[in-house]
């Protein structure tokens, strides 16, 4: 037996296997009813038969009488069979549906949170970039002063929207934003590639592709921290490495490196490792695809 791919989200799975069985009871409900019906059917027909034979009066052949009749008889008990295999797939059925609504209803908390604090990630990396931005590209200290104070009230009312704004990709929000504070030539000069750049979705493929493509996240991610080497004390950068390769085991960036783009997650290891983000923000050449 296979063991289990690192990435299987258990509750997924359990999820669809839950679903797919309810969708097989569904059909064997549906092809028992089919069944019963049809014996059904030829019960009354055979029991339709036996009584015309009767009728006959003194000309009935009693042996097509008794044929009827055992015919009535075999189609009532495969009409019972299958009556009862419908009834035992519809509580089955019934069963695996309860049990679904209340796992689903157990996990909605736990949903919620996370949910909640994905979008409080979001939101932080939103606001952080698109203030960097404005202290980066703006000269006058007043508008800095004044484009923060605006970029907090417009975060705060996009935020506080039931839209899950947190399912868009960092880069439009903060183009979007950028615009509405008047600053859309800035973001373009300062941020080639955010526009376009969606999280990435999961590797996906064989095991040779997948730890390809992970081993090419690391690398990417870790160059976004070393963009900031020459800006640190060169005493530093060997510790600064080791506690690098260290976060690099860790699972939360695993999962980052599953789920964001190599520059958000470069951004975080910064933090995690004490440097300022700030000095990562030099961008590449081509866009951070993730």
């Amino acid at each position: 037996m296979e063991p289990a791919a690192a990435d299987l989200d258990v509750q997924a799975f359990c999820r669809s296997l839950a679903l797919q069985q309810i969708q097989m009871l569904t059909r064997l409900a549906e092809i028992a009813m089919q069944l019963a019906e049809a014996e059904g059917a030829r019960a009354v027909e055979a029991q339709a038969r036996a009584a015309q034979a009767r009728a006959a009066g003194p000309k009935v052949d009693e042996t097509s009488v008794q044929a009827a009749r055992a015919e009535a008889q075999e189609a009532g008990l495969a009409f019972s069979r299958f009556s009862r295999s419908v009834q035992r797939s519809l509580a089955l059925r019934s069963r695996a549906a309860d049990q679904l609504c209340a796992r689903d209803k157990a996990q909605a908390a736990d949903r919620k949170a996370a949910r909640k604090a994905r979008r409080d990630r979001h939101r932080r990396e939103v606001e952080d970039v698109l203030r960097d931005m404005i202290w980066d590209q703006v000269e006058d200290q007043g508008r800095i002063d004044a484009l923060h104070a605006e970029l907090e009230e417009r975060v705060q009312d996009l935020y506080d929207d039931e839209v899950s704004v947190e399912d868009r990709p960092l880069g439009s929000v903060m183009a979007g934003l950028a615009c509405g504070l008047g600053l859309a030539e800035e973001w373009q000069r300062w941020a080639t590639g955010w526009p376009a750049t969606p999280s990435p979705s999961r590797p996906s493929g064989s095991e040779a592709k997948m730890r390809a493509e992970r081993t090419r996240r690391r690398d990417a991610a870790v160059a976004v921290v070393e963009r900031a080497f020459p800006e640190i004390d060169p005493a530093r950068i060997p510790g600064i490495r080791a506690g690098l390769a260290v976060r690099l085991q860790e699972a939360d960036v695993i999962e980052w490196l599953d789920t964001e783009t190599a520059f958000t997650v470069g951004r975080r290891l910064c933090r995690s490792l004490g440097i300022d983000p700030y000095l990562c923000h030099d961008r590449p050449d081509i866009a951070d695809t993730g």
